[in-house]
């Protein structure tokens, strides 16, 4: 069974495109698998648009939350739920291909690994789209930081794909916590430290219009969120980081 979940916020654009090309791949090549989309603190008719989804379509399952709990809280409001053998997140925007996906699936479910993530910087990888040259040098300088910060040897921990057997989400989930930019290396960190095997896939990825990534303000807030979560994991500073002098301090910055 594939369980994929899908946050979403203010994505009522291309929210039902996104769900029923997935649902189309899924329903054509798997006996069983669902589809959980979680809405959080959304001011459009996403919610709407996806009721009318589980409405008509069978597999396919709604949570929404009126309050902004971020992509991250989002991702692990449906891990909690998730019931499949594999357990997956997806983007709302489509961005990564569909062929994409099942390769990625099809990776994980035929060499005895873990996990897979998508990635757009593998020299194999294809990226579609606009990408200017800002944005390309933030996205590299936050990588080299995170390998720094985290040792983990991949590419692109951002992309939003990503695949796992279920034993992997069971083990790291109630470790999880951060709800903002540095859920996926929080996410791929935690499984660094129980030795699971993740292997990164290079993906057809594709830039679609209407990203809410502003480059200047969520440079900002990736980089203080990556420094609270190393504050948070190292063994000698663990006791503030569990403090609530840290939670107090990584709000502060976050308004910066």
């Amino acid at each position: 069974m594939i369980s994929v979940v899908i946050p979403a916020y203010n994505e009522e654009e291309r929210i039902e495109n996104s769900v029923l090309e997935l649902y189309s791949y899924l329903d054509n090549n798997f006996n069983d698998f669902e589809i959980i989309v979680v809405t959080n603190g959304c001011r459009d008719r996403t919610p709407e648009i996806v009721k009318n989804l589980i409405d008509e379509y069978p597999n396919i399952y709604h949570l929404n939350f009126k309050n902004e709990i971020g992509k991250g809280g989002a991702i692990i409001e449906g891990f909690k739920v998730a019931r499949g053998d594999i357990v997956g997140f997806l983007d709302a925007d489509g961005a990564t291909h569909i062929k994409s996906v099942d390769t990625l699936l099809n990776f994980l479910i035929n060499n005895g690994i873990d996990g897979v993530i998508a990635s757009r910087w593998l020299p194999d990888a294809k990226r579609i789209g606009y990408d200017s040259k800002l944005r390309v040098i933030a996205s590299r300088s936050f990588n080299i930081l995170v390998k720094i910060l985290f040792q983990l040897n991949f590419k692109d921990t951002q992309c939003g794909a990503k695949f796992f057997k279920k034993h992997v989400i069971k083990k790291v989930l109630p470790e999880l916590g951060l709800t903002d930019w540095a859920f996926d290396v929080d996410l791929l960190y935690r499984m660094k430290k129980y030795g699971f095997k993740i292997v990164e896939v290079p993906v057809i990825w594709e830039h679609k219009d209407g990203s809410k990534f502003d480059l200047k303000r969520m440079s900002v807030k990736m980089l203080f969120s990556i420094i609270g979560l190393r504050i948070k994991t190292l063994p000698y500073l663990s006791w503030f980081g569990k403090s609530k002098y840290a939670g107090w301090l990584y709000q502060q910055l976050k308004k910066l």
